[in-house]
Formats: structure tokens, sequence, C-alpha cells
């Protein structure tokens, strides 16, 4: 197959980058895949400019074009699997469920990336593959491309789990092989371009921030949700009000055209109807006025709650692909979000009063 990684080995040239003033992580996180999921993996990571992804909105094919090889094979994935497993000669049947792919997302924040020029880039993500490649053999990278058609650009490494020449994911990448990898990665490499590395000893099988700015944009989705829900509420109050204040309006209507009419009164019976009429008309009319200033207060409210929908729309856009692609974790942050922001229970002290709180 067509190997990049040897050529770029050639002009890799070491250099000292000293740390900058801002504060970025090292990024290192890994996933799992089975044969059933290779050729999906295969299609989004050497993806072309007509490919679409109904899970990742932040891609952008426009710039797909920009996207590049750091090890790059003439064959498919599982072609190239299958090869690799022939020359492994396993001498038991490899299982339909084994892991075959240990895919890893390497790279950084926005901020490191904004401080570095193209080569720097280039240079950056080269020091990540060689130290995957010396680490666990060239031989068993499928691929290492990088994208630099989303937000942030970023290197997805695919490696055939190799131990001992054999195929074993669970030994290879178990909690404390992962942790290991972690504290090595970032020597060879963070400290090497200026990074931080996560808290040691975390019992998280990665440590990225990746997966902190997504847990916050669901947060803030949902606080944007919860936001719309109130916006709601005041629209339905709104029309609530209109339906109250419809009858009144109609009463005083009919009156006035009962008025004008020209009915026939005579003696007492007249004035009595005459001082009822005027005695109800002036209620309905305190009444309509002031429905119609807590309707034009809740008009207020309603044209803010609109404008306020207007505003969060695409943040609500981003609610719905976000509830498309993460259901249970976005219902799970939904959950939190209520709970965080019902109420204190009212408690009794022993003395019998009672004291809103801790």
């Amino acid at each position: 197959g067509i190997v990049s990684y040897t050529f770029l080995q050639k002009r890799w040239q070491k250099h000292n980058f000293k740390e900058a003033q801002f504060i970025s992580y090292l990024v290192c996180h890994m996933d799992k895949y089975h044969r059933a999921d290779v050729i999906g993996i295969e299609r989004e990571n050497e993806r072309d400019e007509n490919y679409k992804s109904t899970k990742n909105p932040q891609i952008d094919s426009t710039r797909t074009g920009e996207n590049y090889h750091i090890i790059e094979r003439s064959d498919t994935y599982l072609a190239y699997i299958d090869k690799r497993i022939k020359e492994l000669a396993p001498k038991r049947k490899i299982k339909d469920d084994a892991v075959l792919i240990n895919s890893f997302i390497l790279g950084s924040d926005g901020e490191f990336f904004n401080r570095l020029s193209p080569y720097q880039q280039q240079n950056f993500f080269f020091d990540c593959t060689k130290f995957f490649a010396d680490r666990y053999g060239a031989e068993n990278v499928i691929s290492a491309v990088v994208h630099n058609d989303e937000t942030t650009p970023h290197l997805h490494l695919n490696l055939i789990p190799v131990l001992d020449g054999r195929l074993c994911s669970k030994q290879l990448f178990d909690r404390k092989a992962l942790r290991a990898l972690q504290t090595d990665f970032h020597e060879a490499v963070g400290k090497k371009w200026g990074l931080k590395r996560g808290e040691i000893g975390s019992t998280a099988e990665h440590l990225d921030t990746t997966a902190f700015k997504l847990k916050k944009m669901k947060e803030e989705t949902v606080a944007a949700v919860l936001q719309q829900a109130d916006a709601q509420a005041v629209i339905d109050e709104a029309e609530k009000v209109r339906c109250e204040v419809a009858p009144a309006k109609a009463l005083l209507e009919d009156y006035e055209r009962a008025t004008s009419s020209g009915t026939p009164f005579s003696g007492k019976k007249k004035d009595a109807e005459i001082i009822a009429l005027r005695t109800k008309n002036g209620q309905l009319e305190r009444e309509i006025a002031t429905r119609g200033k807590d309707q034009s207060d809740l008009f207020k409210q309603l044209q803010e709650a609109m404008q306020t929908n207007d505003r969060m729309q695409p943040t609500y856009d981003m609610a719905a692909e976000i509830l498309s692609a993460y259901p249970d974790e976005f219902k799970e942050l939904l959950q939190k979000a209520r709970t965080k922001n019902s109420p204190t229970p009212f408690r009794k002290n022993a003395n019998g009063s009672g004291k809103g709180g801790k």
C-alpha cells in the first residue's frame, strides 16, 4: 500500500516548541469497533466532499478537500485488517464480536491550533502518529488522517490491536494500559508542544477537552430548552387572557346595540332598567380596562418571548441534532437540570416552625 508515513519521517525535523501563555490540553480519545462498524468508520474517516453525516453537523464539505493523510493504505480498511490477521496466522478462529479497530482521536483545542502555522500543525500530527506507530507497530496502523473540515483540526488514527502476535484489544487497552498511554503520550508529544495532560489517576478511560466541550454544549442546550418552555408559558397566558376578555367585550357590545336601537321604556321601570344597565356598563368597562392592561402587559411579554424564540432558534436546532445523536445523555442532563432548578423542599424545625432551605 501507499504509506506516506516513511516519507514524512524522512523530512521530520526536531524542534522545541515553547509553551505559550494559554493553557491547552492534549486530547487522546479512544473508541472500539467491531467488524460490522468498519465500513461506516472508513466512510467517515476517508470522506469526500459528497459525504453527508446525520450525527456530525460540524462537517463543512467545502473544506473537506483540506483533509490529508499521515498514513494511507491502498486497501480498504477491512481488506487491510484481514490481510494483517492472515499474516498473524492465529491458532484460533477470530470471534465475530472481536474488536478489530481501536480508533483514536488525537489533537488539542482551537486556541492551540490557532497559534500554529499549517506546517507546524502537520508536524504536530506527525509526532502523534510516530508515537503510536513506534509504540504499537506501524504495520498495525490502518490509517492516520487529519480532518480540517470541522471546528477544530484533529487526527483520526485507526489501529489494529495486536499484542504478542494476536488480536487482543482487552489487554492492550485495559484501564492500567490506558493510564500509561496517557502519561507516555504526554511525555513524548504533549510536553514538546507545550500541552498539559489531564489529572493523573483519573478513573476516566480518556481525558480530553472534546468530551468536556460536548458536555458543556449539552448543558447549554438543556438551559435553552427550559427557557423556551418559559417563553411558551407566557404565550399560553396571553391566549388565556384574550379568551377571558372576549365574553365581557361581547356583552358590552350587545348593550351598546340595545341602547342605540330605541327600545321603548315607561315610567319607573324605565328608570330602574337604565340605572341597572348603566351600572352593568360601568362594571364591564372597568373589567375590560383591567383586562386590557393585563393583556397589554402580556402582549409585551409575548413579543419578548417571540423574540427570544427567534434568537434561540439556532440553539433549538442544535438541541434537536444533539437529541437525535445522544438521546440518553440528553434526557439525563435535562432531568438533572430540572432537579437542580426545582425549589428546595419546605421543612419544619424541631420546634415546629417552618423554614425553607438547609
